[in-house]
């Protein structure tokens, strides 16, 4: 049995479309006649920035794999829903964001009013300033 060879752009596009098709790694490894999902997997790590991956590719382009199926039935890269659907995503991870963001603004206050409180009636919590001589 000869091993087929993937060149890295193939790679990325078949990690990326396993990220964003909801597809379990062995029904993409069968689509692409992998020998196993372990493959897969360490494609994954070599061929996306761990920000990609933690992500689950939400930023990326839906990528379509030029086949013979494919070019048969004249598939767009994106279409109009798939781009709704990205923009819908993108919001929610946004409004996610802010509202980290402002729990995160409201801790450190409410972290620092402690402090503030807690050296006014004599406990010494924050380093002074500059180094030591």
């Amino acid at each position: 049995m000869s091993r087929q060879k993937f060149s890295r752009a193939l790679k990325r596009s078949i990690c990326i479309e396993y990220m964003q098709s909801g597809k379990s790694k062995k029904e993409i490894a069968l689509k692409y006649n992998l020998p196993n999902v372990q493959m897969l997997s360490s494609w994954i790590h070599s061929c996306l920035s761990p920000l990609e991956i933690h992500e689950k590719c939400a930023s990326l382009q839906p990528v379509i794999i030029q086949t013979e199926e494919n070019m048969a039935k004249k598939e767009e890269p994106m279409d109009v829903m798939a781009m709704s659907a990205l923009i819908e995503a993108q919001r929610k991870q946004i409004e996610k964001l802010e509202k980290d963001l402002k729990f995160s603004r409201d801790k450190v206050l409410a972290l620092n009013t402690l402090i503030d409180i807690a050296e006014e009636h004599g406990a010494k919590i924050r380093k002074k300033g500059g180094g030591k001589q």
